[in-house]
């Protein structure tokens, strides 16, 4: 289901003529484009971009993990990760044991997109632009 949610916004914003369109008519969508509404659909009820909210900010995050396949485990099925990892652990208690909802449909491009989108939030924020 939410496969095909995604599906659904890459086919609207493939529809909308832009700058961007080539000769033949299609529409280049951008990592960021996608970590967006990857983030709106899966990751802002609990996360913000650019401060902790209900779970941590996720702009950043690459930063704060040592192992980038674990992160995205992570992602993936945190449970399991907090089982195998201190760091994944310490989360889990520093977050009050609110487990993260699983997303082992996501690749790990999608979720990179979903950071690389939070990242470019907080460039944009600093440098005083509107969400």
């Amino acid at each position: 289901m939410n496969k095909l949610i995604l599906l659904f916004f890459l086919l609207i914003l493939m529809s909308c003529g832009d700058e961007n369109s080539s000769k033949e008519g299609t529409v280049a969508i951008t990592s960021v484009e996608i970590g967006e509404q990857l983030f709106k659909v899966k990751c802002q009820q609990c996360h913000m971009a650019y401060q902790d909210f209900a779970a941590p900010a996720l702009a950043g995050v690459n930063s704060r993990w040592e192992d980038q396949e674990l992160l995205y485990s992570f992602v993936r099925n945190s449970q399991e990760v907090i089982q195998l990892n201190d760091y994944a652990a310490n989360l889990f208690e520093t977050w009050k044991q609110a487990p993260m909802l699983p997303y082992p449909e996501l690749t790990n491009a999608e979720i990179q997109a979903v950071f690389d989108y939070c990242n470019q939030v907080v460039a944009n924020r600093k440098q005083g632009e509107i969400e």
